[in-house]
C-alpha cells in the first residue's frame, strides 16, 4: 500500500515537472511571437516612412526644376522641413534628399538646357508662315526664345578664309570656305558656296543659289551656312523661290523665304515663310547641335529638363 502511495506522489511529481515545462514553452513561444510582431510593426513602419522620404525626393525634384525654369538658377537650392534640395550649375545636376525621421532617400537628375538650334525655326518676335511645309523630328518643331543666342563677330572675323569690305554682288560659285562680309551681300543666280556667310549687313538672294555648310575639322558639328550679325533691324535675309540652304540659318533681324527647300534650323527674330517653302531635317539631328561662335548657352536663361535615363535614386 505504501509503496502505490509512493507511484502516484511520484507520478504527481512528473505531471507537476511537465506542466511547468509546458508553460515555460509556451511563454517562449509567446515572447518570440509578440517580438516578431513588435520587428514586422517597425519594419512595416521604416517602409511607410522610406515611401514617404522617397516622395518627398521625387516632389523636391520637381519644385526645384520649377524655380530653376522661372527665376535666376539659384533657387533651384533650397530646403524645408522634409526635403532638402541642391543645383549644380557647372554640372547641371539637380539632388534632393527627402527625410522622414531617421528614414532619408536622395534622388539626382542630370538636366540639360534647351536652345534654339535644337528646333526647325526658333523665333523672338515674329512668325508667319503663310504658306509653307515643314518635315522635322519629333522634339524639334517651331519655338518661341527670348532671347535668341548672340554671335561673337570678333570670331567669325578671326577664322574667316575670306574677308570682304563693302557692299557686294556674287554671281559665280565660291571658292569653299568661310567668307566674312563687312556691308550687304546680294547673292545672284549661279552662284554657291560649301561653307559659311557672314554679313554685318542684309543678304539678298535673286534666281538660282545653293549653300551648303561644312563640318568643323575633327568634330561632329557644323558651322552655320548663313549668319547676319548686326544688331540693326534692316539686317535681313530674303531669298526667292530657287534658294537651298543646307544647314543653320540664323539672323538679328528677319528671314524672309519664298519657296524651295530649306535644312533647318532657322534662328531669326522675324521668320516669314511664303510661296510654298519647303523646310526639312529630313529626318537627321546633324544641324540641331548648338553650333561655334555664338555666346555659351550656359548665359542664357532658356528653358531645362531632365535628360532622358538620368534619374538615379539612393538612400
Amino acid at each position: 500500500m505504501n509503496a502505490f502511495r509512493n507511484i502516484i506522489k511520484s507520478e504527481e511529481g512528473s505531471i507537476l515537472g511537465m506542466v511547468l515545462i509546458f508553460f515555460l514553452v509556451m511563454t517562449i513561444i509567446g515572447t518570440a511571437f509578440l517580438s516578431l510582431a513588435s520587428q514586422e510593426g517597425k519594419l512595416s513602419i521604416r517602409s511607410v516612412q522610406r515611401t514617404q522620404a522617397l516622395a518627398s525626393a521625387e516632389s523636391g525634384i520637381n519644385i526645384g526644376l520649377w524655380k530653376i525654369n522661372h527665376g535666376p538658377d539659384s533657387q533651384g537650392t533650397f530646403s524645408n522641413g522634409s526635403m532638402s534640395v541642391t543645383y549644380d550649375s557647372v554640372a547641371q545636376i539637380l539632388t534632393s534628399t527627402g527625410t522622414l525621421a531617421t528614414v532619408s532617400k536622395t534622388v539626382s537628375v542630370e538636366l540639360w538646357q534647351d536652345h534654339p538650334f535644337n528646333h526647325i525655326v526658333s523665333y523672338n518676335t515674329l512668325l508667319d508662315t503663310s504658306n509653307y511645309t515643314l518635315n522635322n523630328l519629333k522634339g524639334h518643331g517651331i519655338k518661341h526664345f527670348d532671347p535668341l543666342p548672340e554671335p561673337d563677330m570678333a570670331y567669325w572675323y578671326s577664322i574667316a578664309d575670306f574677308r570682304v569690305f563693302g557692299d557686294t554682288i556674287f554671281d559665280t560659285p565660291l571658292i569653299d570656305g568661310i567668307y566674312y562680309i563687312e556691308g550687304n551681300l546680294r547673292m545672284k543666280s549661279g552662284s554657291s558656296l560649301i561653307g559659311t556667310l557672314v554679313v554685318t549687313g542684309g543678304i539678298k538672294f535673286t534666281g538660282t543659289v545653293s549653300i551648303q555648310a561644312q563640318q568643323m575639322p575633327d568634330s561632329s558639328l557644323y558651322y552655320p551656312a548663313i549668319i547676319v550679325g548686326d544688331t540693326a533691324e534692316t539686317a535681313d535675309i530674303s531669298g526667292t523661290p530657287l534658294l537651298k540652304v543646307k544647314g543653320a540659318i540664323f539672323s538679328t533681324g528677319y528671314v524672309n523665304f519664298k519657296g524651295d527647300t530649306l535644312t533647318g534650323p532657322i534662328v531669326a527674330n522675324k521668320v516669314i515663310l511664303k510661296s510654298g517653302v519647303v523646310i526639312t531635317d529630313y529626318g537627321n539631328e546633324v544641324y540641331y547641335k548648338y553650333p561655334p561662335g555664338f555666346l555659351g548657352p550656359d548665359i542664357y536663361d532658356w528653358e531645362k529638363y531632365i535628360k532622358k535615363g538620368s534619374w538615379v535614386s539612393s538612400n
